[in-house]
């Protein structure tokens, strides 16, 4: 075997070759889970009419939920949809009183919560402020989300104006401490960031960052920024 040692070395590399080229993946990777704007997927709007809508199944547990839709309505175009929304604690959770508590939502500027949520639709083809109640998943979790994109109005409401989208995640809130001022279940935000780009209505905005449909009522024009 000695005339042949020369051959080990070359043969080794060729192995080494071999086994790098057969591991080396095909294809693209895989998208990580969760993979989305800002790690939030598979995002499925929850459909309310005005009145009073029950939703089964509403949270991650399993639970139900109660969702007013109010029109508050102002003679002009600053009427406005008001929501708030109720749950039944889980059975291991106290604070039952009767049944239904309300389920608030973190401040958007802490500390405190809101007790309603409120859109802005202003025409319906400029929109301010509009309101999504969805189902999907956060880094591949599912969660119950609350979804609201927020135009800052410059000269006139028209006008293409800086967005700013937030998310809030449906939480049960420890009640082992007995803490004050929040409630068992709550909307925490986890996500929030201004888009890129400037839209002329949130209901665009919304549809537009987060991959959803524009809510059915939007008259928005079509386009990527809602603009005319």
């Amino acid at each position: 075997m000695l005339p042949f040692r020369w051959l080990a070395a070359p043969l080794l590399g060729l192995f080494l070759i071999a086994e790098v080229a057969i591991a080396a993946p095909k294809g693209k990777a895989a998208p990580p889970v969760g993979a989305g704007p800002q790690g939030i997927s598979d995002l499925a709007p929850i459909p309310l009419t005005s009145g009073v809508n029950e939703l089964k199944r509403f949270s991650p547990d399993g639970r139900s939920a109660i969702i007013i839709r109010a029109w508050r309505d102002n003679g002009n175009a600053w009427g406005h949809s008001t929501y708030m929304v109720m749950m039944k604690p889980s059975e291991m959770g106290s604070g039952l009183r009767g049944g239904w508590n309300l389920v608030s939502v973190e401040a958007e500027t802490p500390p405190g919560v809101a007790e309603i949520v409120r859109d802005s639709p202003h025409t319906g083809e400029d929109a301010l402020r509009s309101v999504v109640f969805a189902h999907g998943r956060v880094d591949g979790k599912p969660q119950t989300l609350l979804l609201i994109a927020t135009r800052t109005m410059k000269d006139a409401v028209t006008d293409p104006a800086p967005t700013t989208i937030a998310v809030y995640q449906l939480v049960t809130n420890a009640q082992d401490d007995d803490p004050v001022g929040d409630t068992i279940d709550a909307f925490h935000r986890i996500r929030s960031w201004q888009t890129k780009k400037p839209y002329c209505s949130s209901d665009t905005a919304l549809a537009m960052e987060l991959g959803i449909p524009r809510p059915s009522e939007s008259e928005a024009p079509n386009g990527p920024d809602g603009c005319p």
